[in-house]
């Protein structure tokens, strides 16, 4: 979605570009890319016009910006959140169209698969706050939730999809039963809530601590003192005993059990987080390896090395990594403001593939040197 900060940013990043001369070295081409199928678009709040004035209607939206990416628990879907309340599902291995659901929400921002692929559920902000569940593959409206005073920023299901975790604008982390219209409990003053992958632990965040609960009695299990500057955790990486929070624009390791902070040498610098734009983070299982999206931009971050690797310009929100962490998944928007012709939708890159081009097949943390 676009907003005046996001568009005075971009058009600062791309100035910079210029003035570089070159693009941001790492990354190179994707290894596929997905595409929707031509359809009626909306017309785009955002246009350039005579002297290059820029005209913005706040709250309408661009056409091809992608707001939230997101994997089925098999990796073989992936839906992507829309503005005009488009939800775009795709059909990985096949690369093609599976469904396009009209959802009526407005801007779309969450979205997440149940643990087995049959259910999709969706949040914008529009329709009054509603959040929608759809079954897959036939884009069929389910149930509708009503229990949101503001739009939720992220969507994600238990591992037995019996219920969802949604995180609302009001702040607020909803427990909402997902086989029937009914809300288990809320956890009020809450926010940024962050599933672990086997989830049975679920992490979020009040004004001075994060805190640690056991998703099987809704137990907390433990508070962390939160820093000072405002971190948010980005990525929960339990077997391992760390997670990752975005702190004063820079991304650091913590450890799990006392909160205290690893080491977080990044060479060079990962693009810096800036809340109102969005972004992500996620740890690839078994592995020191970090994916990434903060300001426009994709990154991976070797953290027992410090070495890190950084796309080009996306001009997109949004990026996701499978479960497995074979594929890292980024938007890509073609908008006024690019620079450069690719393609909107949705690049993906082979994750090995992609470490190896990063960091080298003799780098002994890389899946090919171990």
């Amino acid at each position: 979605m676009w907003n005046l900060k996001r568009i005075v940013l971009f058009i600062a990043m791309a100035m910079c570009l210029a003035a570089a001369g070159q693009a941001v070295p790492g990354f190179r081409k994707p290894s596929f890319k997905l595409s929707d199928v031509k359809h009626k678009e909306g017309k785009s709040g955002v246009s350039i016009g005579p002297g290059n004035s820029i005209t913005i209607i706040c709250g309408q939206g661009t056409p091809t910006a992608i707001n939230v990416l997101t994997f089925s628990a098999d990796g073989k879907l992936l839906a992507a959140g829309e503005d005009f309340g488009r939800v775009v599902v795709w059909g990985v291995p096949d690369r093609k169209v599976l469904c396009a659901l009209n959802t009526g929400e407005g801007i779309v921002t969450a979205a997440a698969f149940s643990s087995d692929g049959q259910w999709l559920v969706t949040a914008g902000e529009g329709d009054n706050f509603r959040s929608k569940l759809w079954h897959m593959p036939d884009g069929r409206l389910v149930r509708t939730y009503n229990y949101f005073g503001g739009f939720v920023h992220s969507l994600s299901f238990g591992p037995d999809g019996k219920w969802m975790i949604a995180w609302s604008n009001d702040g607020k982390v909803h427990v909402v039963d997902a086989t029937q219209e009914k809300q288990l409990f809320v956890l009020d003053e809450a926010f940024s809530p962050l599933l672990s992958s086997d989830g049975q632990t679920l992490m979020t965040v009040g004004r001075t601590e994060f805190a640690l609960w056991n998703t099987a009695n809704w137990t907390k299990v433990r508070n962390l003192p939160r820093p000072a500057d405002g971190a948010v955790p980005m990525a929960l990486n339990v077997r391992a005993g760390t997670f990752v929070v975005a702190s004063s624009g820079e991304f650091r390791l913590m450890r799990l059990d006392t909160g205290a902070l690893l080491s977080n040498a990044h060479k060079p610098e990962l693009p810096e987080f800036n809340p109102s734009a969005g972004g992500f983070a996620a740890f690839r299982q078994g592995t020191p390896f970090l994916f990434g999206h903060s300001n426009d931009r994709l990154w991976v971050w070797n953290s027992a090395t410090g070495q890190t690797c950084i796309s080009g310009m996306m001009y997109s929100e949004s990026g996701t990594l499978s479960p497995d962490g074979s594929l890292l998944a980024g938007a890509k928007d073609n908008s006024i403001f690019a620079q450069n012709a690719g393609g909107t939708g949705v690049w993906l890159w082979n994750t090995d593939q992609l470490v190896t081009r990063c960091f080298g097949k003799d780098d002994p943390n890389s899946p090919e040197g171990k």
